[in-house]
């Protein structure tokens, strides 16, 4: 009896260890896919669904009998028992969510989906990818003032900023005042509140963080003593 509690319980840890390997860490993004498989005539569409991170790229065909949920199922798969990739994935349905891998940083990323037959056969692809994430590291490219005091506000300007996300100065949270997406071609920002308490002369890191990746240390900001109140 000992013998098999001993077994049940080894086994336990090996399953609790698979079920949460890669995903303690916060998702990063996540992306849906939908449509179905086409049939023209006796033919039916065939493509490639590809993910590539950071050069990495990991791609599944699918088929006859593929779905959105078996190409996310399958995806989720290949790129989590791919050890040298940067992201692990989980999929839930028809969405495939990302999990960092560690302490690694996302370079570049990008979710393509190609058919294998010409457009005259299949005018519109069999499946569709919606909500691609933002998984590139946002850039800082300009603070609205170099310096101030607590509390005053801060617009922050740059990319890949996503929809949300954080910002600390000087390792303190900052207050969320807006944090605006650019559109197409024009620059995402956040304004955000001088954190109160930090000591006048600091020299303040500013940093910003979506989902779970952080620039580091791109620009300071230097504390100024508060302002008197009237």
């Amino acid at each position: 009896m000992s013998s098999k509690i001993s077994k049940l319980i080894l086994l336990l840890a090996v399953l609790l260890s698979l079920a949460g390997r890669g995903f303690a860490a916060a998702a990063i993004g996540s992306f849906t896919i939908t449509g179905m498989e086409q049939l023209s005539g006796s033919t039916w569409d065939t493509g490639v669904v590809t993910v590539t991170i950071n050069g990495l790229s990991v791609g599944y065909s699918y088929g006859q009998f593929s779905t959105p949920a078996s190409i996310a199922s399958a995806l989720g798969a290949l790129i989590s028992n791919y050890c040298g990739y940067p992201v692990y994935a989980q999929a839930n349905g028809a969405t495939l969510t990302f999990y960092q891998r560690g302490t690694n940083a996302i370079s570049s990323a990008s979710i393509t989906l190609a058919s294998n037959n010409p457009s005259s056969l299949f005018p519109s692809p069999s499946f569709l990818i919606s909500g691609v994430p933002s998984l590139y590291a946002p850039v800082i490219t300009a603070l609205s003032l170099s310096e101030g005091p607590p509390t005053m506000g801060l617009q922050i300007t740059g990319a890949n900023f996503g929809a949300q996300g954080s910002v600390s100065i000087g390792g303190v949270p900052a207050t969320i005042i807006a944090w605006t997406p650019g559109a197409p071609g024009t620059p995402d920002s956040i304004t955000v509140q001088i954190p109160p308490g930090l000591a006048p002369g600091t020299i303040a890191p500013v940093n910003v963080t979506t989902w779970t990746i952080n620039i580091g240390q791109q620009f300071t900001f230097k504390v100024d003593a508060p302002l008197p109140c009237n």
